[in-house]
């Protein structure tokens, strides 16, 4: 990261009709709002190369599982987080969408990404898709806590 108007961050999805997708559009909508140049892509086209390059990293998936237990990512998302390079440099930020409860989906989400030495600093959750207030004020809390790091 060299200064505020060049943070770069990657916004990649898992989703299973679509509300996980607007979810992390809406998440790349506001960090563009903050001077963000954020990137979308789903897991299945994503190059996971050009992550380690990134500032800002926001993973998400649907919540797979039984309504209110044993949540956990799908498939396709296990299989691209396998691929994933080490992730110790850039701020890493989770999210999900969910119908009834998330349970456990992030920790099975941080434990896929054990191995990448992800520094998972949030994680952000939607029943419908939409940014809340409270999501919208964590993500320019870790865009802010990123710019400090930079410049420090």
């Amino acid at each position: 990261m060299t200064d505020q108007a060049h943070i770069r961050a990657a916004v990649v999805f898992r989703s299973h009709t679509g509300t996980t997708q607007r979810y992390g559009e809406a998440i790349a909508g506001h960090l563009a709002t903050l001077g963000v140049d954020a990137a979308v892509t789903s897991v299945g086209d994503c190059d996971v190369a050009t992550l380690a390059g990134v500032d800002l990293l926001f993973i998400g998936c649907w919540t797979n599982g039984w309504f209110i237990v044993h949540q956990h990512p799908d498939a396709p998302w296990l299989a691209f987080a396998r691929d994933l390079p080490d992730l110790s440099r850039p701020a890493v930020a989770l999210f999900t969408t969910y119908t009834l409860a998330t349970g456990s989906m992030f920790g099975a989400m941080r434990r896929e990404l054990g191995r990448t030495r992800a520094n998972v600093r949030l994680e952000l959750k939607s029943r419908g898709g939409g940014l809340s207030d409270a999501d919208r004020k964590a993500i320019e809390d870790l865009v802010a806590a990123t710019r400090r790091t930079a410049a420090g």
